[in-house]
């Protein structure tokens, strides 16, 4: 179904080169075609995540691909908020761009490059800054700290999240679930024994050794960032900072790869560095968007544990037009910090 309709498009939109032969092949989310002669590929994303461009990337390294055209359409409007619009700027930071289509119904349009917005602004809970300045006094008082990311106030605890500000009201709970049956199974509770409880329980699992839980299983790509914010030595770095991912994500199992932003040592230079741990083939493409959000004349490095520094992630870090240098953490990180 998805490989005739991006045969259609192409067949449409490309008529004056439409290639005799065209290889097809399945993509999470997507489909491809190859031409193998002219060494060049169309990749259709539908479903609208910007997530599917790493592994349409990993993809056309794999076939070898020289000129690679990302056909992307989503339920949002066109334009530069659009996914279509992310994945352009994206795409925009290799140092052989695929070009990227906005498709509507059987047309494709050249896509717009995303405006970067502020990622880190104070939420909008309509409430007076003090408030805020609250929610951060209360967290840090009890052990867990706060993240601003995308206007959503956390607390996290190694990277994970045991408290979030819903509304007006600070929750808390180990993603949404949790602090749904928190509210429910202890709706008089107070808050700060509640917070000492939630970080009390997932301090003593996310550790090295512990049987798994989601406690030590979640959000590990944030964990090791926790790890190298308070050990930046392991990455040659002064200081380092969480920062928030280009993108935002609801609950924890979204929760990917995790920029931190500081300063490089010796040299003493603005670095960006972002961590993922596991199999993760959108993550040269969001450290890349990182940058350009965060520090565009920075050096980036990416940062993985040790067997998950895969080839295809080397080849897309060298593959940008400002390389990004990938460096690995032994096995056993998670003892670290």
């Amino acid at each position: 179904m998805r490989a005739a309709k991006l045969g259609a498009l192409v067949r449409d939109n490309w008529k004056k080169e439409r290639p005799r032969r065209l290889d097809p092949s399945g993509l999470p989310g997507g489909a491809a075609l190859l031409d193998v002669e002219a060494g060049r590929a169309w990749v259709l994303i539908d479903d609208g995540a910007v997530s599917r461009f790493g592994p349409a990337l990993a993809w056309a390294w794999r076939q070898d691909v020289g000129e690679l055209h990302v056909l992307v359409e989503s339920a949002l409007p066109a334009g530069p908020g659009a996914a279509s619009g992310v994945v352009a700027r994206r795409a925009a930071a290799m140092s052989n761009p695929p070009q990227v289509w906005d498709v509507r119904g059987r047309e494709v349009f050249m896509a717009t490059p995303a405006e970067i917005v502020g990622v880190d602004s104070v939420p909008d809970l309509g409430l007076p800054g003090k408030c805020v300045a609250d929610y951060r006094h209360v967290l840090l008082d009890h052990g867990a700290e706060p993240i601003l990311e995308h206007g959503v106030l956390r607390g996290e605890v190694l990277g994970l999240e045991v408290a979030r500000v819903v509304g007006d009201q600070l929750q808390v709970g180990v993603g949404r679930h949790d602090r749904r049956a928190r509210a429910e199974m202890h709706p008089d509770q107070d808050l700060g024994q509640a917070l000492d409880d939630a970080v009390g329980a997932v301090r003593a699992r996310r550790k090295l050794g512990q049987p798994r839980h989601p406690a030590n299983t979640l959000a590990r790509g944030r964990w090791l960032r926790a790890v190298l914010c308070a050990r930046p030595e392991l990455v040659e770095a002064r200081e380092l900072e969480p920062v928030a991912p280009p993108l935002p994500w609801f609950d924890l199992p979204e929760a990917g790869a995790a920029p931190a932003r500081g300063i490089s040592s010796p040299a003493g230079t603005l670095v960006i560095v972002v961590s993922s741990v596991g199999v993760e083939l959108d993550l040269i493409p969001t450290a890349a968007d990182s940058r350009i959000i965060h520090g565009p004349e920075a050096d980036l490095v990416v940062v993985v544990p040790e067997g998950d520094d895969l080839p295809v992630t080397r080849a897309l870090a060298a593959r940008l037009a400002e390389p990004a240098e990938v460096r690995v953490v032994p096995r056993g990180w998670e003892a670290l910090a």
